[in-house]
């Protein structure tokens, strides 16, 4: 898969902050820069490799109409991302149409001490106009059925795709509470296909599940899985880092692409962020944590933030081969909290190496 937008501008912008450049009195972000570019308030998201098997996995299983499977990977990856961002609408241009879809964040919810309070997250999740009313919970259990029902009716179809970000806070109440409505739905004629989205915690979920009494949960719902990956080689990051350089655009419409309009001086000299793809692999190499036993995959966190603090250098005025020398990357990287984040990835590396089993 290869969008034609190679990066996606976020839906709801922060406010932009001035950072610092460690050790050094001058702001990262230059005086002359606009404060909402969306690489200056960070409201952006590059496409990965990892997106475009994320979103051909989850339409095999909407192909199978699977009940559910789940998405596994590292903290900081940039699974929340490619939900956020990117999922429904390249499976729309997969499956041909539009996928309904509805994305529920449990992070942002929390866990829901009541079934009332369960629905009351699910129906905030689906935009329903009476979320936040209040209801009984068989109420709301009778709205939350409702508004799936019409929300499956728009595809011209019988089905709905509930994914759940951050699964593995889920506890095995909810996923009963989830299994009831599957039921409802069922006796609608309507397949709900739910898809969570965890860490790597999650990847024993069904055997634990199917011991404390949940095999019908685990059964239902944790069959399937795939691994989200990083990036693993320096190919698949001069594929992300050419996000800045074509298929971005600031201001919207204007065709000049974020390399462009940050540093155009460096861009008319030929400077191209891919173009350095090489000295950021070897510089997340050399900056990895000591006796690292984990695989060579690299987190969007610290590829992003990398790129970025590097590009707002070079849009700073700093010469561009200072900044991509090997040694700079490698103070970047440092910056980028590489070794604590890789340290948790080597810690979790016996389930990666056993992440292919259950695709």
């Amino acid at each position: 898969m290869n969008p034609d937008v190679r990066c996606h501008p976020c839906r709801w912008p922060k406010p932009g902050d001035l950072v610092m450049e460690a050790n050094s009195s001058s702001p990262l972000v230059a005086e002359h820069l606009p404060r909402n570019h969306p690489v200056v308030t960070r409201d952006y998201s590059l496409f990965t490799p990892a997106i475009s098997e994320m979103v051909d996995t989850v339409g095999r299983w909407i192909d199978d109409q699977v009940d559910g499977a789940t998405i596994f990977g590292p903290s900081r990856f940039g699974k929340s991302s490619a939900v956020d961002h990117w999922l429904q609408t390249l499976l729309s241009q997969r499956c041909g149409g539009h996928v309904p879809m509805i994305v529920w964040s449990h992070t942002d919810s929390g866990g829901a001490a009541s079934v009332g309070r369960f629905h009351a997250h699910l129906l905030h999740a689906s935009r329903h106009p009476l979320a936040k009313a209040a209801r009984s919970p068989l109420d709301r259990q009778h709205m939350l059925i409702e508004r799936w029902a019409e929300l499956a009716s728009q595809s011209g179809g019988r089905f709905l795709v509930l994914v759940i970000d951050e699964a593995q806070g889920m506890t095995q109440r909810e996923w009963l509470w989830l299994v009831e409505l599957h039921s409802l739905l069922e006796k609608e004629r309507i397949r709900l296909c739910v898809f969570s989205v965890a860490s790597l915690q999650v990847f024993d979920e069904p055997v634990g599940m199917a011991m404390s009494g949940g095999a019908h949960v685990a059964a239902r719902f944790m069959l399937a899985s795939a691994p989200f990956h990083g990036i693993r080689d320096v190919d698949e990051l001069r594929f992300v880092l050419s996000g800045y350089d074509e298929g971005t655009e600031w201001p919207p419409r204007s065709g000049i692409s974020f390399t462009a309009g940050l540093a155009p001086e460096a861009w008319a000299d030929g400077f191209r962020m891919t173009h350095h793809a090489e000295g950021l692999m070897q510089a997340m190499v050399l900056e990895l944590p000591a006796k690292y036993e984990g695989p060579i995959e690299f987190p969007m966190k610290t590829v992003a933030q990398a790129a970025r603090h590097a590009l707002l250098r070079i849009a700073g005025g700093a010469e561009p081969r200072d900044v991509m020398s090997i040694d700079s990357w490698r103070r970047i990287v440092a910056g980028c909290g590489h070794q604590a984040l890789m340290a948790i990835v080597t810690a979790l590396s016996p389930r990666l190496k056993r992440s292919g089993s259950r695709a």
